[in-house]
């Protein structure tokens, strides 16, 4: 098997978000001239204290709910979860605001339109900065304090959107996925012109956010800042996730309809492998996905070294 001793390379992240090039300085340039002109929404007139707020949406999510939300808690002041889920992910998070101090405010929504629910954690954010915060996204010890300290130097005048590189693990803790980096807006100042829509990609639907181009300028932080366990779950999960990404539209409509999603990811599962064991099909599905997959040989959270067994 190929070992990839992965090294943080601001040129191999620059080759990974060149295809936004051109919409980031047509954003910046616009940005620019609204605000030199005085045609921007000031953030200070929103009303929100300047702090950070962390969006984060919930859906069976208790393999790696605990680490990730403590390993952004240097950054975070108030963390704004919308959960859906059916299993132990609501009472692990209260156990967290419980035990570990965090100043978590949970919001109860049905499954199945995360969009509404991404917008619902924004308008129920109190801070002026949005962490985008997925429950298998882990910071590295030092990067809350790194992005902290950039955004307090900041123009406080201005509205921005934050991209840094997260490296992608899949199948477990030991393996990078083919496409080494995650790259998105993590970090966004708010704004009430902010919206979730959903966009097809590749015939999928997927939630983005709709950020107006003259109002907001884009800066990158050119080396990851943690790790996202994209596909790091227990079989029964790994196998329910990936019959869901690949039926989106059929489980949320049989979510809205009140159907059992396990039921049909069962269905799915018989209908492509030939049994409806969800156990042994994500067995199957990692055992595959971590054979053609280099080797993880870089840098751990703290809080993940006790997982680097986990199967």
């Amino acid at each position: 098997m190929e070992t990839v001793v992965l090294k943080t390379s601001p040129r191999v992240i620059a080759r990974r978000i060149m295809g936004r090039r051109g919409v980031f300085l047509l954003r910046n340039a616009l940005s620019e001239i609204s605000f030199r002109l005085r045609l921007y929404s000031d953030p200070l007139s929103e009303g929100r204290e300047f702090g950070v707020s962390a969006m984060v949406c919930t859906y069976n999510d208790e393999d790696w709910v605990v680490p990730a939300l403590l390993s952004a808690r240097g950054l975070v002041d108030e963390y704004v979860v919308v959960d859906s889920s059916t299993d132990r992910t609501p009472e692990l998070i209260n156990e967290l605001r419980e035990e570990e101090g965090l100043n978590i405010r949970m919001i109860r929504l049905p499954p199945g339109d995360l969009a509404q629910a991404r917008m619902t954690a924004i308008r129920n954010a109190r801070y002026s900065w949005i962490l985008y915060l997925d429950a298998d996204f882990v910071y590295f010890d030092w990067s809350p304090k790194y992005i902290r300290g950039f955004i307090e130097g900041l123009d406080r005048r201005r509205h921005y959107l934050l991209y840094w590189p997260l490296i992608l693990l899949c199948g477990d803790l030991k393996h990078m996925c083919k496409e080494a980096y995650h790259v998105e807006h993590w970090l966004f100042t708010y704004s009430s012109k902010l919206t979730y829509k959903y966009l097809y990609i590749g015939g999928t639907p997927f939630e983005h956010l709709i950020a107006p181009v003259y109002l907001y300028k884009a800066l990158i932080i050119d080396k990851p800042m943690g790790l996202h366990l994209t596909s790091v779950r227990k079989p029964f999960k790994v196998a329910y996730k990936h019959l869901w990404y690949l039926y989106r539209d059929e489980f949320q409509k049989w979510s809205r309809a009140g159907g059992d999603p396990v039921e049909l990811a069962r269905r799915k599962a018989l209908e492509l492998y030939g049994t409806d064991n969800l156990e042994e099909v994500g067995r199957r599905i990692i055992s595959e996905q971590v054979s053609k997959l280099p080797e993880y040989k870089g840098e751990y959270p703290s809080i993940l070294l006790k997982y680097l067994n986990y199967s």
